[in-house]
């Protein structure tokens, strides 16, 4: 009797750790794999009514005044706990020559054309109509995108990272895409080729979530907030702020125009300044990809490939992550999804070395020529 009775305890039991099994396994499939039902919100477009574009007029001196408002570039030293060798922001700036009308007037216009986000500034980064196209660089008239791998050592482990410089001057070529496969899941360079995108990195991760605000490319797909995630916002002026979770205050954002909104996060840097703390559960060693901002016009997309040692890279923490983007020069940057999702894609073919071989993402960020 007492042998049947502990064989009904341990069926018991053990119907008790199965069931308890599938629930985990739902929720995580609700909660995290299966992909939200949601779609742009209907009359919620920001590309209507967009904010005037902070440009600069060129003029005589125009080089001479860009070279002062250059982000300060610092090189740290192989010994420094973070990250080493970042990548150049850009050689000496010149104006960009204006075009004179055919048909001359007989009186001086009261003003110059818009040359975009960059004022003029940076010439030297683009060509007069032609494309150039290399393993590392792209030119052409209107984007500018110039990569730099890095194998360096952090805390005496190997990190392996990407750098993409980014210069635009038309802010529709910074863009995003959302997957429209069946299960809104779709490889980083699938997504850039079928979108045109010269350089990409994975997004958010938005459609696998149940709240935080999102807006791509000036449409708004949810106006919700997640309580404990930061949002970045790229504006149509091309400037770009980060919000602390608790401080987001989405009436200001929407009537500042907003292009893109991301919530995934934590931001990473206070005034330009490296973080110590930060609003996440993750900040141990991991692949990362991140969002840098200089100036309006000038960006970076960084990936960092980790969970790969002893030899190739660890991934790096946030705190060196933070440190990272400040070494770059940036003003503002913001972490996206990482591990497995992080990945960079270039000229069509993925050029980072994502853990596990990667995963397929929901969206991603991306280069491109200009819409307008």
């Amino acid at each position: 009797m007492r042998s049947f009775n502990a064989k009904k305890i341990f069926i018991v039991v053990i119907a008790d750790l199965v069931c308890f099994a599938i629930l985990l396994l739902g929720f995580a499939w609700f909660h995290h794999a299966k992909p939200k039902k949601i779609t742009p919100m209907e009359g919620t477009s920001f590309l209507g009514t967009p904010k005037p574009m902070q440009t600069a007029v060129p003029t005589p001196d125009a080089s001479a005044a860009a070279s002062t408002d250059e982000p300060a570039q610092s090189t740290p030293s192989e010994t420094a706990p973070a990250v080493t060798e970042p990548a150049s922001t850009g050689s000496e700036e010149t104006a960009e020559p204006s075009q004179a009308p055919t048909d001359a007037p007989t009186e001086a216009p009261t003003a110059l054309p818009s040359t975009g986000l960059l004022g003029g500034k940076y010439a030297d980064k683009f060509t007069s109509g032609e494309i150039v196209y290399t393993d590392s660089v792209y030119r052409s008239s209107s984007v500018c995108i110039e990569i730099t791998e890095h194998a360096v050592t952090v805390e005496y482990v190997p990190v392996h990272y990407f750098v993409a410089d980014i210069y635009i001057k038309d802010i529709t070529s910074l863009r995003c895409a959302v997957s429209e496969s069946s299960n809104n899941k779709d490889k980083v360079n699938e997504l850039a080729n079928q979108n045109g995108g010269i350089v990409a990195t994975n997004g958010d991760y938005f459609l696998f979530h149940s709240s935080g605000l999102a807006i791509r490319n000036g449409q708004l797909w949810r106006d919700s907030l997640h309580p404990d995630q930061d949002v970045c916002v790229l504006y149509q002026d091309g400037t770009m702020e980060t919000y602390l979770k608790g401080q987001v205050d989405l009436e200001s954002i929407y009537a500042k125009g907003p292009y893109h909104a991301w919530s995934f996060g934590p931001r990473l840097l206070e005034n330009g300044q490296p973080m110590t703390r930060f609003n996440t559960s993750v900040e141990t060693w991991n692949p990362r990809c991140a969002i840098g901002y200089y100036e309006p016009g000038h960006y970076c997309l960084v990936l960092v490939d980790g969970r790969q040692e002893p030899d190739y890279s660890y991934g790096l923490k946030m705190g060196d992550l933070s440190k990272l983007m400040h070494e770059l020069g940036c003003r503002e940057a913001y972490n996206l999804d990482g591990g497995m999702t992080a990945m960079m894609a270039y000229h069509g073919e993925i050029i980072s070395k994502p853990c596990g071989g990667g995963r397929q993402s929901c969206d991603i960020v991306y280069v491109a020529e200009p819409l307008n």
